[in-house]
């Protein structure tokens, strides 16, 4: 009874073969226009980068550190630095500065003993583009400065305990600045491989991820508006008098989507970024089909729920625009607000990282994804046997 539901279902979509391409065809247009939009809005922003510098503590270190940055091959073509005394609010109100980048006073004393002191970041909102790749750069930065303070801890205490007075301070300092201009040069601050968060995508990658998450939950929207009959309170009538629960429907419905899904997202999802991209064919279908399964149960929970499809449809483009930014599809964590930064959604854009960088299944994120879809379908369950015993 499922299956020739799912299978009525599908008769009724194919009715209308030019609907059909345009539900395909309009998000694909839309992602297009806006994704031109915020490019050129993006390079327009980052043709010239410019950050301040205010270097606080003056020291050796710090001027070396500063020249390393600025020396940088992969930042000189895009990033100024532009080096100022005096304080931070001085400079708060330039519209043209993407960020200032403080180091304090102090930096270079705690580095030599053992604490990572933070450089403060303060970036400008009016430029979102420029100033995030400034707070990238810091990130990155401190990592490789967490790298020379080992070095140089590890040296200091096997070789500079047995030093004394000058000869000790000039050893620290030298240990300093070798470890910082190895750790510094080891690799390209800005390559995609060593970004500063743990298990995070390129942004080629993200892009990917990005694109065709949106693309699909704006045709799963447009699919489910657009092909919803009009006299479907007659349709149910019909149903009932074959003993079609509304559970049965649902599963029937979930099963059309999901199979409908399966499709789109074979093409759209897989085969065509398999041109640019290297990935297990079979187990990215898997991870992108999981993906799909758990949008689709909260559409059909919403549906049974609130009954009125304009409504849930608006209920469920929410619920989705939150939960492409939680689970870290959209935008990586660090961009994110706390607030939105749920650990436990951020499973399934780490299962894509590792299908990337592993090339293996991803099992535990999988096993993360399939409680979430067996939650709303518990949730789903007892939204149908409410409607049942109702009726």
């Amino acid at each position: 009874m499922i299956f020739h539901y799912s299978l009525f279902e599908f008769k009724r979509v194919l009715k209308s073969p030019a609907l059909l391409l345009f539900v395909i065809s309009l998000p694909v247009a839309f992602v297009f226009i806006v994704g031109m939009l915020v490019l050129q809005a993006a390079q327009s922003e980052l043709d010239e980068v410019e950050l301040v510098v205010i270097d606080e503590d003056q020291t050796f270190e710090t001027e070396t550190l500063i020249q390393q940055l600025e020396g940088d091959e992969t930042l000189e073509e895009h990033v100024e630095f532009i080096r100022v005394d005096g304080e931070v609010e001085a400079f708060t109100d330039e519209s043209n500065i993407a960020a200032i980048i403080r180091v304090p006073e102090g930096f270079t004393s705690q580095l030599r003993s053992g604490i990572n002191e933070p450089i403060d970041v303060y970036l400008n909102e009016g430029q979102p583009f420029a100033s995030q790749l400034g707070y990238l750069l810091l990130q990155s930065g401190q990592d490789y400065i967490t790298a020379a303070q080992s070095g140089v801890n590890t040296v200091n205490y096997f070789i500079g305990s047995q030093l004394e007075g000058d000869e000790r301070s000039d050893f620290v300092q030298q240990m300093t600045v070798h470890f910082t201009l190895l750790s510094l040069g080891r690799n390209s601050l800005f390559d995609e491989q060593h970004l500063t968060e743990i298990n995070a995508l390129s942004w080629l990658e993200q892009a990917y991820v990005a694109v065709i998450s949106l693309l699909y939950v704006l045709t799963l929207l447009f699919y489910n508006f657009l092909f919803k009959p009009k006299t479907w309170s007659s349709i149910n009538e019909r149903l009932s008098l074959i003993r079609l629960t509304s559970w049965k429907r649902a599963l029937g419905q979930s099963l059309h989507l999901i199979t409908f899904s399966l499709i789109y997202l074979m093409l759209f999802g897989v085969l065509v970024p398999s041109i640019w991209f290297e990935f297990s064919f079979g187990i990215m279908l898997v991870q992108w089909s999981l993906v799909a399964i758990v949008f689709i149960f909260l559409y059909v929970v919403l549906d049974y729920l609130l009954k009125v499809p304009a409504f849930s449809l608006t209920v469920f483009s929410l619920f989705s625009a939150l939960f492409l930014l939680s689970s870290g599809l959209m935008l990586p964590a660090a961009f994110l607000p706390e607030w939105l930064q749920i650990e436990w959604l951020q499973s399934v854009s780490e299962a894509f990282y590792h299908i990337f960088n592993e090339g293996n299944a991803p099992l535990y994120e999988w096993g993360m994804i399939v409680l979430m879809a067996l939650v709303l379908l518990v949730l789903l369950r007892l939204a149908t046997r409410r409607g049942e015993t109702s009726s």
